[in-house]
């Protein structure tokens, strides 16, 4: 009777045990549980924020018409270059110049006698005080020529054209002026001396 008594009490004594411990077992598990939930795992996963793009320019084409520089064609010309070097020195005396352009040049004072200028281009050309005696300008082209003082003393002026040439003082002796192109009688009143082809002096 005693031992079962005793067996009694210590089976009541685990019991009460066991109902002491399971209580700290849940407030440990509690706090466990919630420790763990009081720090949750707050970081922010990082996001990558991608760059602004920056819009595209189209450069629209510009086109640029092509320039067409138009060709200047030199006349060929059998001229000797000495012949027509001698415009430098003012002395041009039986030279070949035939056919050679001198249009709007400065050609004062330089010395033409007996030079060939026939088919010349004598375009308002500044012929002033020019020596021409006995220049062969057949055919030459002297429109709005500047001939003031000039020498045409004995030149042969066949076809040569003298439109609207400025003859003012111009001396003009033994010329024949019916095959010449141009010459006006107002042209003449402003000569310095004029004598026709043919005439016993000419200065």
């Amino acid at each position: 009777m005693k031992r079962l008594v005793a067996v009694l009490i210590l089976a009541s004594i685990a019991v009460s045990a066991c109902a002491v411990n399971t209580p700290e077992s849940s407030v440990s598990t509690s706090v466990a549980t919630t420790d763990s939930g009081a720090a949750p795992n707050t970081a922010v996963p990082e996001t990558a924020v991608p760059e602004p793009l920056e819009p595209a320019t189209t450069v629209p084409e510009t086109s640029v018409p092509a320039t067409t520089v138009p060709e200047t064609t030199v006349p060929e010309t059998t001229i000797p270059l000495s012949d027509y070097l001698c415009i430098k020195v003012l002395q041009c005396q039986f030279a070949n110049l035939g056919g050679f352009n001198f249009s709007n040049l400065k050609l004062e004072f330089i010395d033409f006698s007996v030079a060939d200028m026939s088919a010349a281009l004598l375009v308002r050309a500044n012929l002033k005080q020019a020596v021409m005696i006995r220049v062969n300008l057949t055919g030459a082209d002297l429109t709005g020529a500047n001939l003031t003082s000039a020498n045409l003393t004995a030149a042969v002026v066949s076809g040569a054209n003298f439109t609207n040439a400025n003859l003012t003082n111009t001396v003009i002796c033994g010329l024949d002026l019916t095959t010449a192109i141009g010459i006006t009688d107002k042209q003449l009143a402003l000569v310095q001396v004029y004598r026709d082809k043919g005439s016993r002096y000419c200065p």
